[in-house]
This record gives C-alpha cells, sequence and structure tokens, in this order.
C-alpha cells in the first residue's frame, strides 16, 4: 500500500523552521497497526506503524540556517559504523524540522543528497503509538521485530527517525525499555540508520544505558539568533497568511517585534525560532477571531455604516500591541502584569516604614527605573536587605509585593530549609525517593500561571548552602528545574533575600566616647556579608541595602504611628470603643511607654504589642469609672 496520505502529527518540540506543507491540508494518519488483511506482505502491516516524511514533507519550504547541520547528519547516515545520528539541542530549536527538510531533500533529488542515501524515504517511528494497544504479552515485541526486519532490508531504503528517543532508556516505563532491548542489537551490528532528537536535559538518560548511547553520534542543534529567527519568520509569513485565508496582514516592522517580544515574554525553556513562529501564529488567530466579533456584533445592530465597513474591509493589519497582548497570556494566561502609581508606593512605605528613608528611596528610585521597560530582561529583580531584626526589612518587602504585584509575596521561611534534603521542599524529592511521584504543591507552582510575583526569602543566611546554591540558579539564570526536569520561571518575579547577618556592623553604635552614630558604607557591608554567602552568590543582587537601626526616638514614631493605626481599625468595628481613646497618645504617655518597652536588638517588634497593651488599659480603665457603684446596704 501506498504512504500517499500519511501526515505526521506535529509536536510541541517541532520548531516550524519554514512554512510547512503548501497543501494547506490538515495531518492526517492511518489507524495503527493491525494483523495484515487480504495477505498483505509484513511490509503493509510495518508502514501503517510509520509516517511517511517524504510524502508529507516534500512541498515543504526548505529549511533555514541549518545546512551544515544537515550535512553533518548525511554524513552520519552514510557512516560505516555508528550510522545513527542523535540531535541533541533545547526545545524548539527545530531538531525535527533537520529531519523533515532530510526527507524533502531526498524525495525532489536534491543533489547534496550522497548516493548511498538515494531513493530512500525517511519514516517517523512514534514510539507512543507503537506502545499503545501492545497490552497483550509479546505484542509489543512482535511489532518492535517487524519495524526492525522491515528498516534493516536494504531494498526497502529506510531512514528511521525517532522523536524522544530518550524515552527508551529513561527507566520510567518497562515498555520503553523492551524496545531500546530489541532495536540494541540491530544498532550495533550496523543494520539500521536511524536519526534521534531529544533535549539536552533528557539526553542524560542516555547515559543510563551506555551501550544503546555510544551507538549514536551526538549532533548539537543551537538557538537561532534574533536575526536568523527574523528571516525565518519572513518565510513562514506566507503560509500563516494563507492559512487564515488572507484576512490578516503582516508588515516586516511587526516582525520584527514579534521576535523581540517572543524573547522577552517566553517562559523559561522556550527558544528561538519556535517562540517567534508560536507569538506570531496565535497573535494573527487571535486577530482573526477579533475581527469575526466585532463583525457579528455590528451586524447584530441592524444594518449601519461601521457594518458596511467591515464587511467590505478584505483584511485587517496585526499590530504590535497585539503582540504584546498575546505574549503576555501566552505567558501568565489572563494573568497580567499589575501597574502601580510610584508615588503612592513612595508614600506608602515612609507612611509605615519610619528610620529607614535613605533606603525607602533607593527602592522606589529601583522600581521607578525597571517601570521604563527600557532594556529587556531575562533574570529576576533580586534585592538582599541587611539589618537587625525588627528595622523593617520583612514588611517593606510585603508592601513592595502588594503596590506591585497587587498580591501578598510567597514567602519561605528559610530557617526551615536548614538541610540539603530540603530542597526536595521546593523542587520536589529525586527520582527513586519517597514522594518523587507526589503531586502535592510545591512553593513556586504559582509562577506558572502568573510569573509577576515578589518572593521573599526571610532570613536567607540560615538555610543551608546547598538551597542558597539552588537560588543561584534562579538568580544567574532566570530559572531552576523541578526534580521531573519542569522549568520554574523566575524571570519576571522580584526575588527578596533577608538577612540578619550584617547586624552587628549595622548596629550603629559608637566606639569610644563619640556621640554621632556610625554610618557602614556599602562596600563595608557586602564586605561583611561575605563571611556569611558566596561571593557569586551576592553578586547575583542587584541591591544590597543595609537598613538602619532602630533608635529610641525612631521607636516613639513607631508607636505613635502604631496607635493611630489601630485606633482607626477600631472606629471601624467599634465606634463606642474607640469613643473612649484620644486622637493621639498623650506625650508624656508616648515618651514613658517607649523609654519602658524599647529594646535596642528588638527594633520595632514591641511596639505593636505594647500599643495594644496601652489601649486595652485605657478601655478597661474607661469602663470601670462609667460602671454605677453598687447599691449600699440599709
Amino acid at each position: 500500500m501506498g504512504l500517499a496520505n500519511f501526515t505526521p502529527d506535529v509536536s510541541d518540540d517541532d520548531a516550524t523552521n519554514g512554512a510547512g506543507s503548501s497543501s494547506g491540508g490538515l495531518p492526517t494518519r492511518l489507524p495503527p497497526a493491525g494483523p495484515p488483511s487480504g495477505g498483505n506482505s509484513i511490509g503493509d502491516a510495518v508502514e501503517e506503524m510509520l509516517v511517511n516524511y517524504n510524502e508529507r514533507f516534500k512541498n515543504a519550504d526548505p529549511t533555514r540556517f541549518r545546512d551544515t547541520l544537515i550535512e553533518q547528519t548525511l554524513a552520519v547516515l552514510i557512516g560505516k559504523t555508528k550510522s545513527n545520528a542523535l540531535l541533541i539541542g533545547a526545545a524548539g530549536v527545530g531538531k525535527t524540522k533537520i529531519v523533515e527538510d532530510i526527507a524533502r531533500r531526498i524525495e525532489l533529488g536534491d543533489t547534496l543528497i550522497p548516493d548511498q542515501l538515494k531513493g530512500h524515504t525517511v519514516f517517523e517511528l512514534p514510539i507512543s503509538d507503537l506502545v499503545a494497544g501492545s497490552g497483550i504479552v509479546g505484542t509489543l515485541e512482535a511489532k518492535v521485530k517487524d519495524v526492525v526486519e522491515y528498516a534493516r532490508n536494504p531494498r526497502n531504503k529506510v531512514v528511521l527517525f525517532m522523536d524522544e528517543i530518550h524515552l527508551l532508556v529513561s527507566g520510567r516505563d518497562p515498555s520503553y525499555s523492551k524496545i531500546a532491548q530489541i532495536l540494541k542489537p540491530a544498532l550495533a551490528r550496523g543494520d539500521l540508520r536511524v536519526v534521534g532528537a531529544t533535549t539536552s536535559q533528557e539526553s542524560r538518560d542516555l547515559d543510563n544505558d551506555p551501550a544503546f548511547s555510544r551507538r549514536f553520534s551526538r549532533l548539537v542543534v543551537d538557538e537561532l539568533t534574533a536575526t536568523q529567527t527574523l528571516e525565518v519568520l519572513g518565510t513562514v509569513r506566507a503560509g500563516l497568511v494563507a492559512h487564515y485565508q488572507h484576512q490578516i496582514t503582516v508588515d516586516d516592522n511587526v516582525l520584527k517585534e514579534v521576535v523581540r517580544i517572543a524573547d522577552q515574554n517566553s517562559r523559561a525553556g522556550s527558544h528561538r525560532p519556535d517562540n517567534a513562529i508560536t507569538l506570531l501564529d496565535r497573535a494573527m488567530a487571535d486577530r482573526v477571531l477579533e475581527q469575526k466579533r466585532i463583525t457579528t456584533q455590528a451586524q447584530a445592530a441592524g444594518p449601519n455604516p461601521v457594518a458596511q465597513v467591515l464587511q467590505a474591509t478584505p483584511n485587517v493589519p496585526l499590530t504590535e500591541t497585539r503582540v504584546l497582548a498575546v505574549a503576555r497570556r501566552l505567558l501568565t494566561g489572563n494573568a497580567v502584569k499589575h501597574t502601580f502609581d510610584v508615588q503612592e508606593l513612595e508614600a506608602s512605605l515612609k507612611q509605615s516604614i519610619q528610620g529607614q528613608d535613605q533606603v525607602l528611596d533607593q527602592l522606589v528610585d529601583r522600581l521607578a527605573r525597571e517601570e521604563l521597560n527600557l532594556f529587556p530582561r531575562t533574570t529576576p529583580i533580586a534585592w538582599m536587605f541587611a539589618g537587625a531584626s525588627g528595622v523593617g526589612k520583612t514588611q517593606t518587602a510585603k508592601l513592595v509585593a502588594r503596590h506591585t504585584t497587587d498580591q501578598d509575596p510567597i514567602i519561605l521561611n528559610m530557617t526551615e530549609y536548614n538541610s540539603p534534603a530540603a530542597m526536595a521542599r521546593i523542587i520536589g524529592s529525586p527520582a527513586g525517593y519517597v514522594g518523587y511521584d507526589s503531586n502535592a504543591e510545591l512553593p513556586f507552582d504559582t509562577l506558572e500561571s502568573n510569573p509577576h510575583r515578589l518572593i521573599l526569602l526571610d532570613e536567607f543566611e540560615k538555610c543551608d548552602s546547598s538551597v542558597q546554591r539552588l537560588f543561584l540558579s534562579a538568580l544567574d539564570e532566570g530559572s531552576i528545574k523541578t526534580s521531573r526536569g519542569r522549568a520554574i520561571d523566575f524571570s519576571k518575579a522580584i526575588i527578596v533575600a533577608t538577612t540578619n547577618a550584617a547586624r552587628e556592623s549595622l548596629s550603629g553604635k559608637t566606639v569610644g566616647f563619640g556621640s554621632e552614630p556610625t554610618t557602614i558604607s556599602h562596600q563595608s557591608l557586602v564586605k561583611t556579608l561575605a563571611d556569611h554567602f558566596d561571593a557569586e552568590l551576592l553578586g547575583r543582587f542587584s541591591l544590597v541595602l543595609g537598613f538602619n537601626p532602630i533608635s529610641e526616638g525612631t521607636y516613639r514614631e513607631i508607636v505613635a504611628a502604631d496607635y493611630a493605626a489601630e485606633r482607626e481599625r477600631i472606629i471601624q468595628v467599634s465606634p463606642r470603643l474607640a469613643s473612649d481613646l484620644p486622637a493621639k497618645m498623650p506625650d508624656d504617655e508616648l515618651h514613658a511607654l517607649a523609654e519602658t518597652t524599647y529594646v535596642d536588638s528588638q527594633g520595632a517588634r514591641p511596639a505593636r504589642k505594647a500599643v495594644r497593651t496601652w489601649i486595652e488599659d485605657r478601655l478597661l480603665t474607661a469602663q470601670a469609672v462609667s460602671m454605677p457603684s453598687p447599691a449600699s446596704d440599709d
């Protein structure tokens, strides 16, 4: 039977580094293989399990910027030994597209194709389809043996392609391991020509089976540059415009913006050209749907000039604004970056945090610069707040989170991560350990739906050094990997680490008989923190701020501010009780309260408890005075 109607499913890793088939039809595949019917040969049954890439991609556009890799792959396939190529590269760089283009060139008789491969057919062997429907003992083995016998027969001139080839040796499924064991002898004898594809991370699974791995020659597929990706988009554009029935136009300037926006708004692990091609496709589809909705609403409103204009418009342009909106939806779902007023943030910080004006000014200035969004950023905003307990580090982080993200921060108490094993609570348990298959929520799972969050690593110096190095990856590369290999994207987040490590240097105490408080310089602060953190970790924080100690005078201001806030709250919940509270705490009582409760090592922490106790005492006294005296006995 012929394979003219076979077309493959397009996997997530297939970066369409070209316009694809010009046929315009959707991919189709015949049903899974069954026993040969009507006396057909075993070859017919095998072909039903395979996907004919020659037929599927003979009319595809040529692959751009991959000539060298294609030549290297062809050289491996015609080699006397190890005639099996393994394409390794990040997801989305176009590994599968290289194989598709080889099939196209063979089918069209390209002069580059060596004589040893002329007349060959590239077949994809879908590993998951092979396993599916093979529940009866021996069925899977029989299928694989039939494929091997068919592919090794020189008269059939077959090149097998296996995507996600790491599945065969990952050890996660015994069925896949059976396939590897059957393939291994044929690979060792050089009877097969095979091309495998896998990602850089998942290729490590091949090391689990050295005998299988060494039968392949590894070829690294690198990511295209932004300029190369733009040229690829120029090739892809015509096919996409035709796919959407010429309802959308895309000019060259918008294509440039697609590449830039895709780079800035893609999840960790997404690579060129796939991220840009996907974004362009989704943006065009979104524009088509919006135009359809507007036209339908106009028609429903009855005959009017707007409806007539919309119907007369043959196509509409794709805009940069549309591309950016779609990119953000792809990244965060319906979550969008919260916009905030910088001046409002500054006022809120200085109203709530006393004695830290210099620090707060630096924070507000840095956030104002970030809001300009002039320079692309692939790593998170990373700050370290150093200082004694109770000086406002954590409260500052919480206020910044509420204003910049409109949500509370993701808080990790780092004292709970004081051993190497604690990493499992952040990225999951390693394979083979208890909890590896657990679906329990991890602390950063919420970044999947909204990466615009503030992460507070409280008392960072108290966690284990291995946990600190784990976050070094997030600060340096913008992501970390879970135990299952999923990338957690931190590139849009703000990471704030607080530490008490420099509290002695920041204590402000004078030496000798001087009366002026000491002020530590930025260089001295970083030098002090270097005794507690690795230099490369400290270097990843774009801002290291030392919070001033709380003096008794500042403590009085905090007590007065806390009283005002508590009185305002009581007015809302119990106006009757609030009527017995003065508008402000009397100065003599304020000074006495501050003098008796101030502890320099605890900063502002005692203030709230002291204020609440003073309010309770005041109200209890007022109630006692207002209670009638008991009647005296005659």
